[in-house]
């Protein structure tokens, strides 16, 4: 975790706290640790002898960062023709898209912030991006034009540095170093820490200045004038050239962005959900609203909700329906889910009654407002679905006689939208 290329994770808890057990920086020669964080605490996962549990830890905040990883991975394949991208360019962009939690800036509890893939992925999408290298005591330029109505700039450029001699003091081979000049000539450092072994000093809030500690360096501005932004990058000392680096930068609007429920989900009733949005002005409140109809009617769930939060706990009506939308409303703007999603239980009792080389018989109880029940066996790789009834109970052929270990599950369904699967 002390390495300069991998990715050190916090662990989080649901609502972004802090975990106790989570590991603080600096690094020993002061590099900025953890590089983000993500939720790991009280997390429902499989355990051993086919059974869940919860655990909490940086090993399941790890994990999660992986499995983010990997959709981040595939969105840029899907972008650039089925190429993978650098994994230095997958951490740039991990970082800089992460939201600022914390101390303002980069600190040594939460790195860069919680990681955001929505906006980790509009990133990718916008392509917003730079990709070039450097030699010693040469400086490269890049123009990054910010549009009118920006309220924060984020630009970062992450190198994937040499390794360090196992003696070195400091780890830092390759130091690039970087400034961001607004159209009217001010100029911008990045954004350091103090590493002075000292509980106060290392808990101040980051302050601009030269960076020749860590191989990613990062600059915000908030309220930037619109225009043409250039971005300096010079090789301070780069012993090891030439050096790649990446640059990514994104755009931050204000507005509100509801990012769960979006629609597609299956909730169940009678239980808590945290609604979560995504904001740049995390000051007042905001109104959040459900719809169980398609929105032809609204329900109020608080008028006080607190935008600094982007989350708000929700008690889901114990009602069943596959057209409930959540919506939410601070300073006159409002975003609701994209689509409907579905409340209704989870299918309880899945009970195999036999498994034959030709049929497999299975039943389970019945769900409060079903109008039919998706039966689920365990394929090469997935879930798959075997057959939808209205049925409690279920003759499937045997797809594979030969296999003596198989997998069931069922889901309750609702007109066309479907619950969550029996564990």
């Amino acid at each position: 975790k002390q390495a300069k290329n991998v990715i050190a994770v916090a662990n989080l808890t649901s609502t972004s706290g802090l975990a106790s057990s989570s590991s603080r920086g600096p690094a020993e020669d002061g590099r900025i640790k953890p590089d983000v964080g993500a939720k790991g605490s009280y997390v429902y996962s499989t355990e051993e002898n086919q059974t869940y549990g919860t655990k909490s830890g940086t090993s399941m905040a790890c994990p999660g960062v992986s499995g983010v990883l990997a959709q981040l991975y595939q969105a840029y394949k899907e972008l650039n023709s089925g190429q993978n991208p650098s994994s230095a360019l997958m951490k740039a962009i991990l970082l800089n898209t992460a939201d600022d939690i914390g101390n303002p800036g980069p600190d040594f509890k939460y790195g860069w912030g919680e990681v955001n893939i929505y906006r980790a992925i509009k990133l990718l999408e916008n392509g917003n991006y730079i990709t070039n290298s450097l030699d010693q005591g040469n400086t490269n330029t890049h123009n990054i034009v910010v549009p009118s109505g920006t309220q924060e700039i984020k630009v970062m450029v992450y190198w994937h540095d040499k390794e360090a001699s196992t003696s070195a003091s400091t780890a830092l081979v390759n130091n690039l170093n970087i400034q961001l000049t607004s159209p009217t000539g001010i100029i911008y450092d990045p954004w350091v820490l103090d590493h002075t072994p000292n509980a106060s000093i290392l808990n101040q809030n980051a302050v601009r200045g030269i960076d020749n500690l860590n191989n990613m360096e990062q600059v915000t501005i908030d309220i930037p004038s619109a225009g043409n932004y250039t971005l300096s990058i010079n090789g301070s000392s780069v012993p090891y050239g030439p050096q790649t680096y990446y640059v990514v930068y994104e755009f931050i609007s204000d507005n509100i962005e509801l990012t769960y429920p979006i629609g597609g989900e299956s909730i169940v009733p009678g239980g808590n959900e945290l609604i979560r949005w995504d904001t740049y002005n995390t000051s007042g409140s905001c109104i959040i609203d459900y719809s169980l109809d398609g929105g032809n009617n609204w329900i109020n769930i608080t008028n006080s909700a607190n935008a600094s939060n982007r989350y708000y706990n929700w008690y889901v009506p114990n009602t069943v329906t596959d057209n409930a939308l959540v919506r939410i409303t601070r300073n006159g703007v409002t975003d609701q889910s994209d689509a409907p999603f579905t409340i209704i239980d989870i299918p309880q009792n899945v009970t195999v009654d036999w498994i034959c080389p030709d049929s497999i018989y299975v039943y389970w109880n019945a769900v409060n407002g079903a109008t039919s029940y998706e039966v689920n066996m365990l394929g090469l790789m997935y879930m798959d679905s075997m057959t939808t009834t209205s049925n409690l109970s279920t003759l499937i052929i045997n797809p594979n006689p030969a296999i003596t270990d198989s997998w069931f599950s069922v889901a309750a369904k609702l007109n066309n939208g479907k619950g969550r699967r029996a564990y």
